[in-house]
């Protein structure tokens, strides 16, 4: 079971059962879909093991990587919600029934397509969401995806205003940080000497003192926060997956 120990306090997660064939003939380094965590996510947990005659830990996952997804008799569809909101890249927010869906129980875990992820190219079409979206009409794809990090950065003194732009039609239940302006997140960067622990732009507000909610809540807590909080980042592996454009908006594919 897993629980979590920040500022606020410390709250219930989820679970991982693991299974000997998991990890038994060659130990495993690779993520686990947690049971019991929020309903309206997916989470999963990160777990390195190794057995008796290995002197390493397996290699870890590859922050990137390439799927090939064909259209079929029994998927009509490829079966995903995507993110576009800054327009360069798209982010999965929901594997539904269609084609991904059977690739994933075809494969094992660090080659399935996930929740979270970033598609980055489509086809080799890459830097534009939109003509990304187009490659969707095709029956086949070849897709390179970049794992989501997910991390929490400490902020100290929250008297001042944020200073943070978002889009102007904000979707779901993530904030995406478009520009930083003057306020107390630019001076908590400028002061940071720590880069993880800094906001960047085109990172996602994921929650405010660990909670979650709609873009919409997740904006009003972020406005009323003052003195130390913690805000729940998540951002494109490896770091440059990201974009600079001012807008997006939600498709199914």
């Amino acid at each position: 079971k897993v629980w979590d120990s920040d500022v606020v306090g410390a709250d219930y997660l989820g679970k991982v059962i693991l299974t000997p064939e998991a990890f038994m003939e060659n130990g495993c380094n690779t993520e686990f879909q947690m049971e019991e965590a929020c309903s309206k996510h997916f989470a999963y947990l990160g777990v390195k093991i190794k057995v008796m005659g290995q002197e390493q830990y397996p290699d870890d996952p590859a922050p990137e990587f390439e799927v090939t997804v064909e259209k079929g008799a029994g998927a009509r569809e490829y079966g995903l919600d995507v993110d576009r909101q800054d327009l360069k890249n798209l982010q999965i927010v929901k594997v539904v029934d269609g084609a991904v869906k059977k690739y994933n129980e075809r494969v094992k875990p660090p080659l399935q397509v996930i929740q979270s992820d970033f598609i980055v190219s489509v086809n080799g079409v890459t830097g534009d969401a939109v003509e990304m979206l187009k490659q969707f009409q095709a029956d086949q794809v070849k897709l390179k995806l970049a794992r989501a990090l997910n991390t929490v950065v400490f902020i100290q003194d929250g008297k001042k205003r944020h200073g943070l732009k978002f889009p102007k039609q904000m979707k779901n239940n993530i904030l995406v940080v478009m520009e930083i302006g003057g306020g107390h997140i630019k001076e908590h960067n400028d002061k940071c000497e720590d880069e993880s622990q800094k906001i960047r732009v085109y990172d996602r507000i994921v929650s405010v003192n660990g909670q979650v909610g709609t873009a919409a809540t997740l904006k009003s807590r972020l406005e009323r926060a003052t003195g130390k909080f913690q805000l729940g980042i998540q951002r494109p592996c490896p770091e440059d997956a990201a974009s600079s454009a001012p807008d997006g908006i939600f498709c199914l594919l």
